[in-house]
Order: C-alpha cells, then sequence, then structure tokens
C-alpha cells in the first residue's frame, strides 16, 4: 500500500510539472486576400508574401484580443516589435490559396500556431520590471493557498400542492293554482368547481470545503515559477515574522470556510507588512470543485475558481489596487487526478498572468 502511495504522489507530481508549462503553441486558420497588377516574376512572390504576412498578422491580432486590459497594453508598446519579426513568434503554413485573375486577387487561408513561450517572454520584456536589478525592485510578499471539496449534500426539490374546492346551490320554484289547490313545483341545480396550484421549492447544494495543503504547495510552486519568469521577487508571509505567518495561517482556515479571507485579518497582515516597509502585497486564492465526466469527451474533469488581489502599501493607508473576479478554470484528464493537477496548473497559468499584468501596467519593479 505504501509503495502505491508514493507512487501516486510521484505521478501526480510529474504529470504536475509538464502540464504546469506554458502552452507552447495557439491555433487559428485565417484568411488574406489582396489585390495585385501583375501576379509574375519578382512580383509574384511580393504578392503571396503580403498575403501570407497579412493572414498571420490576423491571427496575431486575435490571439492579443484574448488579453486582459492590462496585458494588451504590454502587447501595444511592443507589436511594431513583433510585426516586424512575426515569423519569430508565429509558425504559418499555407492550407490554400486562390489566384482570381479576372478581379486581379490572391487569396490565402493559412494555418498559424502562435509560439506563445515566445511570445509571452518579449511581452514581458517589455515591463518595467524586466532590466530591474534586484537591489532596485520593490519589495512583494504574497500569499497563495487552495482548497477542496470536502463533502457536497445534494437536496431534493420540494413540491408543495394546493386544492381549493366551492360549491353554489341554485333553487327555483314555480306556483301554480286550479281554484281548489295550489301546487308548487320547484328544480335545485348545484354545481362546483375544483382548482388545483401549487409551488416547487428547490434548496441550493450544500458543499463544504478544506484547505488543502497538497493543492497549496502545487498552486504556489507554479504561481512562483510564473512570477520567477517574468522577473518579480517575492517574498513569503511565512518569512517576514512570527505575527504575520499566524495572521496568515488565519487566512487559510478563513479561506477554507469562507471562500476568502476576512477583511479584518488582511487589514492587520496590510498594517504590520507596512510596519516591515514591504511596498506591495499580492494574494491569490484556488477553490477547487467536484470532480465529473466531460459530456462531450467522456473524460474527467475538475473545474476551478481563481481569484486575487493587489494591495499597495507605499502610501499612508494600504490601497486595494486591483483584483481578479472571480473566473472558472478547468482541466480534463484522462483520470480524476489528472484532471485536478490540470485544473491547479491552468489555474495558476491565468491567476499569475492577471497579477503580473496588473503589476506591469502599474510599473511596479
Amino acid at each position: 500500500m505504501l509503495f502505491f502511495s508514493v507512487f501516486k504522489r510521484l505521478l501526480a507530481l510529474f504529470i504536475f510539472i509538464i502540464f504546469s508549462s506554458e502552452v507552447m503553441a495557439e491555433t487559428y486558420k485565417e484568411v488574406a486576400k489582396v489585390s495585385y497588377k501583375k501576379f509574375k516574376g519578382t512580383a509574384k512572390q511580393e504578392i503571396i508574401d503580403q498575403a501570407m504576412f497579412e493572414a498571420c498578422s490576423k491571427a496575431i491580432t486575435k490571439y492579443a484580443n484574448t488579453f486582459d486590459d492590462a496585458r494588451y497594453e504590454n502587447f501595444l508598446k511592443i507589436k511594431s516589435k513583433i510585426e516586424n519579426n512575426i515569423y519569430e513568434y508565429i509558425n504559418c503554413s499555407l492550407i490554400e490559396d486562390e489566384q482570381d485573375k479576372k478581379a486581379k486577387t490572391y487569396r490565402v487561408v493559412v494555418k498559424a500556431e502562435i509560439m506563445t513561450k515566445a511570445f509571452n517572454a518579449v511581452i514581458n520584456q517589455s515591463s518595467s520590471i524586466s532590466d530591474t536589478d534586484s537591489l532596485n525592485k520593490s519589495e512583494i510578499a504574497f500569499a497563495f493557498f487552495a482548497r477542496e471539496i470536502d463533502e457536497a449534500k445534494s437536496f431534493k426539490t420540494k413540491t408543495f400542492e394546493r386544492t381549493d374546492t366551492s360549491a353554489s346551490e341554485d333553487t327555483s320554484e314555480i306556483a301554480a293554482t286550479d281554484g281548489t289547490e295550489t301546487v308548487i313545483s320547484g328544480t335545485t341545480e348545484t354545481s362546483s368547481s375544483k382548482t388545483s396550484g401549487g409551488s416547487e421549492v428547490a434548496k441550493s447544494d450544500q458543499l463544504v470545503y478544506f484547505s488543502s495543503q497538497e493543492s497549496t504547495d502545487q498552486f504556489v510552486d507554479a504561481m512562483l515559477e510564473f512570477f520567477n519568469k517574468a522577473n518579480y521577487d517575492l517574498i513569503d508571509l511565512y518569512d517576514i515574522n512570527d505575527e504575520v505567518a499566524d495572521l496568515y495561517d488565519e487566512m487559510i482556515e478563513e479561506f477554507g470556510i469562507e471562500g476568502t479571507p476576512s477583511r479584518r485579518t488582511l487589514s492587520k497582515i496590510n498594517k504590520i507588512l507596512k510596519e516591515e516597509e514591504i511596498g506591495f502585497f499580492v494574494y491569490g486564492t484556488l477553490s477547487l470543485g467536484q470532480k465529473e465526466i466531460d459530456q462531450s469527451t467522456g473524460n474527467n474533469i475538475t473545474k476551478a475558481s481563481i481569484s486575487g488581489t493587489v494591495f499597495d502599501l507605499t502610501g499612508k493607508r494600504a490601497k486595494r489596487i486591483s483584483s481578479i473576479s472571480p473566473q472558472v478554470v478547468s482541466g480534463l484528464g484522462t483520470t480524476q487526478e489528472e484532471s485536478r493537477t490540470l485544473a491547479i496548473s491552468n489555474s495558476s497559468k491565468q491567476a499569475s498572468d492577471i497579477l503580473i499584468n496588473i503589476l506591469n501596467k502599474r510599473g511596479i519593479k
């Protein structure tokens, strides 16, 4: 049993290392059409090159449009550099082409693969942190933690039915006389109606979470890797002093139960960090959802929710300069463990991208 337990942990670590690296390519299919005066000799090659360039540029633009505002601003700084050396950041292969001799146009369809590792590297180099040495960097403290579902309770929908019944009776009499006696005849009509109605009350599923040390360790390692690649050096709250370390433990406990650290605990931490002359505080959270089966593939899928905040501690008071609104990320794998690992990896990538872009946009070194 011990062997299989160790093997399982090693396998999970191996999968995490493999998939926590950046995605190597984003693929697009693009079309471009250019006009020409003549289509032969050197002019022909120039037309072909122009059409390929325009199609590949469309893929670059489409990829950049997936960025958040902060990252897109950094992209705009180096857009011309990328376009001038476009084939260092994208692989374009011709799928089909067509020459319309009557309209004098040349059309291409290309498969464009963005080399995201090179692309992201050049964007990071455009930030103010890229050429900053260690002595001139801001001190940034971090707190990253994860939780998982311990128990999930589902409740059946309750149905309430109501029936209303009403009845009425109408009576009429007719009197007639033949001179010697009076005859009274009558008729009685009875009617009734029945009305049914009701309502349904659905109670939300009850999810019970717990703070997961294993998931937190994986989340922290991946987040630090991305921050280090962007040339940021972060300080662990545990390494500041015992008081902050105790408050960090409180944050983890609060997050495990409530899904967010309390404002009071954050305020206490920010106050101490200011006293320690820490310039900024970054924290990110990860909540792993239930493991499910993806209906389209039949594979295991684990969904995760990420959030985060950046505090500026350089002024008189701590200021929340930006936050990540809760976002859902998922991991798809052939096993539950693989889907969970990929969910952490994908969440780390997305959360770190957003937080790093916030720092870059603010010019925080």
